[in-house]
């Protein structure tokens, strides 16, 4: 008797505790020109696990092993585990290319692999990469060697009209260029030449565009078709009328200069390009000089990030190291020489803070500088008591940022030195600290639904959004394989969500792109623990493609 329980109980030991791992799954497939259909050998082909939050329709990124097509363009990718994936390829020559994607340099819907799956006939079609061909000559028309050529294309990041830069190269002995790597659409080009003339010239070549244009609002567009090899840009380069700004930093508390500080000479608003800042570092008697400045208003900050500190509160936590000074002003440079310019500097802004309502292990508390919208330095990670402290914060425009928030959990108000600025940013341009306190709620609420097409059909990865009906600030998912989507978190409001069949990441985040929309979007109550369900209609690509060509 003993025997034959110890057997059943070993059997099911091996029948519930030692399951056979799942079946892996197989991707075969080839990879073609998308023009001539002619099969691309060399080509690697690569999946990276879906997550819904992931770069929603961002470039291909490779994450995991990748197979090499042949010479017929054929590949095969096995012992992969079940799961949801985004298939991608890549070669010398083209574009990107995410299976599914309509055009390149995205990726595609998510592919559900089961156990055991076996995917045959897989095709990626990839497009040619475009080039530019373009001269780089002076007002004689004379060449230029060793330019700066670049390449920029509008950009809506960060929720402004902007230019960034997608390609650069320097131009040859006889003034030429040639820069590839280019997806269809509409591009500008510029050149400069750095360090070409005398720092104590009155006259120096300044950073002009295709064709000869010294304000980037001027400059010709240049339309570029897939694989097209564009030729004839010559950009003649202008000289323009330059002077320097000379002054000295003080610190504040003792009025003794301030040696060794890196300063920074930015326009003090944004313009279409973000322009290189010059940089400069004060002698030991505190002064600085910035040289070839074309007139305009700026800026002059010290470097925002050698000085910032994060305390760890813990007990038996390292000291922190010295603090570090920041200097601050604000400059016009008309038609002359700027001479003995004073420049404060003091100490970082010192600020404590407390997190309370949730309890939860991993949160942090991070300032993100408003007008980049750049990953931050400023970040601390709370511990015990959910208390911090930050030192020596540079004195900019914040967007406060919880992370690690416990599911359910939201940011329910934050406080600032007394004063509520829940939907506002943290202005610290005064150097002014204070103490920053932050309610957590774990009463949030949550959205799900399906994304459909005209015909009813599921949409796997189309982009979702949803925001605050009385805000700008959005969320933004990819549905998964089924069209399905899930938004976490949501603090109790009236929101609206919409979905687009197709759009890149940079219009996701530009609020009056997304206002065209307005009446196509979804309306949606969330309350406290509240969940509710929603179908979204797919906005087509051809719609949301129309209305971005409207955009200023």
């Amino acid at each position: 008797m003993r025997t034959v329980r110890t057997v059943a109980v070993c059997l099911a030991a091996l029948c519930c505790g030692l399951a056979q791992p799942p079946e892996k799954c197989v991707i075969r497939g080839r990879v073609v020109n998308a023009s001539s259909g002619a099969p691309l050998k060399r080509a690697s082909v690569w999946v990276e696990p879906f997550l819904p939050t992931r770069g929603v329709n961002g470039s291909p990124t490779v994450s995991g092993a990748a197979a090499t097509t042949d010479a017929e363009g054929r590949f095969v990718l096995d012992d992969v585990e079940p799961g949801s994936y985004l298939l991608s390829a890549r070669r010398t020559g083209y574009l990107d290319q995410g299976y599914g994607a309509s055009e390149p340099d995205v990726v595609g819907p998510p592919l559900k692999l089961n156990p055991g799956d076996a995917l045959g006939d897989v095709t990626l079609k990839m497009t040619p990469q475009a080039l530019l061909y373009g001269k780089v000559v002076d007002e004689d028309g004379e060449a230029v060697p060793d330019a700066d050529v670049t390449v920029y294309r509008i950009s809506y990041a960060g929720g402004r009209r902007q230019l960034v830069a997608v390609g650069a190269a320097g131009s040859q002995a006889d003034g030429s260029v040639v820069i590839g790597g280019l997806s269809p659409g509409r591009y500008f080009m510029g050149a400069i030449v750095s360090g070409a003339s005398d720092v104590h010239s009155r006259e120096a070549y300044v950073r002009t565009y295709y064709p000869a244009a010294i304000d980037p609002a001027a400059a010709a567009p240049i339309e570029v078709a897939a694989g097209a090899e564009i030729r004839g840009l010559a950009i003649r380069l202008h000289k323009s009328r330059v002077f320097h700004i000379r002054g000295h930093v003080l610190e504040v508390a003792s009025g003794s200069p301030a040696a060794g500080l890196v300063l920074h000479l930015v326009p003090r608003e944004a313009g279409l390009l973000p322009s290189a800042a010059k940089g400069a570092t004060t002698g030991q008697d505190g002064r600085f000089e910035f040289t070839g400045v074309l007139p305009a208003s700026y800026r002059i900050e010290s470097d925002s990030s050698a000085g910032f500190v994060v305390v760890n509160t813990r007990v038996g936590a390292p000291p922190r190291p010295p603090q570090t000074l920041f200097a601050r002003t604000v400059v016009a440079v008309t038609d002359s020489d700027v001479d003995d310019l004073p420049v404060p500097a003091a100490r970082g802004a010192e600020i404590s803070g407390r997190v309370s309502g949730v309890a939860g292990t991993g949160l942090s508390v991070a300032l993100v500088p408003a007008a980049s919208r750049q990953p931050s330095d400023i970040v601390t990670r709370l511990e015990g008591d959910s208390s911090f402290r930050l030192h020596d914060v540079p004195p900019d425009v914040y967007e406060i940022a919880v992370g690690g928030l416990p599911d359910g959990a939201y940011v329910k108000s934050v406080t600032f030195g007394g004063q509520d600025v829940t939907n506002q940013n943290l202005d610290l341009t005064s150097g002014a600290g204070g103490a920053l306190e932050i309610a957590l709620s774990p009463d949030a609420g949550e959205v799900t639904g399906t994304v459909r097409n005209a015909k009813g059909d599921a949409v796997p990865g189309a982009l979702v959004q949803i925001w605050p009906a009385d805000g700008e600030s959005a969320k933004s998912v990819k549905a998964d394989e089924s069209g399905g989507f899930r938004f976490r978190s949501l603090p109790p409001a009236d929101y609206r969500v919409a979905a687009w069949e197709n759009l890149a990441d940079d219009l996701a985040e530009y609020p009056a792109f997304r206002a065209r929309f307005g009446g196509q979007a979804v309306p949606v109550t969330i309350a406290q623990h509240g969940h509710q369900q929603v179908e979204v209609r797919a906005i087509p690509r051809e719609a949301s493609a129309a209305e971005a060509a409207k955009l200023p």
